[in-house]
């Protein structure tokens, strides 16, 4: 949790880069604009109500003050940028298997976005993610079974996959060749 000094600076620094005054925000949030400096000295801690207020006056989210990590509201990931998986949060044990994230994150973001390339003889298994969880995937090489549950169910080039998952799955290359799935989670009914 940020320190209420780190939250006042966000919001003194995003009104100054704004070029708005204590009183434009004083007039878009309701509240005094001396209430306001004392939040951006951080001699008081605003309530949620008044974070929310005073965020939606700035026109930005209200998580942009308090996540730990200061992320953009856009975010473009190169290939030479992309962040390791976190095997605490998505894990694929197997042979053949190679998994890489996709993206940094976002301000205010859930979506986890992870590609798994996949040998010719690939067989794995996801053993660790949040549950349940929202997961959508694309096919964008070759042919992948995806076992959930009792079903299994074959990807070909370009098919996808929408399912809430409250259990691990098994993978598997059911081609010849390579085989690339890009998956993206969304833990946010773990969180529910």
């Amino acid at each position: 949790m940020l320190s209420r000094e780190k939250v006042g600076m966000r919001i003194r620094h995003v009104r100054q880069q704004q070029h708005k005054t204590l009183r434009d925000v004083e007039s878009a949030s309701g509240f005094s604009s001396t209430h306001i400096s004392e939040i951006e000295r951080g001699r008081t801690s605003p309530t949620i109500g008044a974070l929310i207020q005073i965020a939606h006056a700035l026109e930005k989210d209200p998580s942009y003050f308090i996540e730990e990590r200061e992320l953009d509201e856009v975010r473009v990931t190169t290939m030479s940028q992309r962040p390791a998986v976190d095997p605490a949060v998505f894990d694929v044990a197997g042979t053949g298997i190679q998994v890489d994230g996709l993206t940094t994150g976002i301000l205010g973001g859930r979506l986890y976005g992870v590609e798994i390339s996949l040998d010719p003889g690939a067989n794995g298994r996801v053993s660790r993610m949040p549950e349940p969880v929202d997961v959508a995937c694309i096919c964008a090489q070759g042919a992948v079974e995806l076992g959930i549950g009792d079903a299994v169910y074959r990807l070909d080039l370009e098919d996808s996959l929408h399912a809430v998952m409250d259990e691990h799955f098994s993978l598997r290359n059911a081609g010849t060749e390579p085989a690339r799935l890009i998956l993206f989670l969304d833990p946010g009914l773990s969180q529910a």
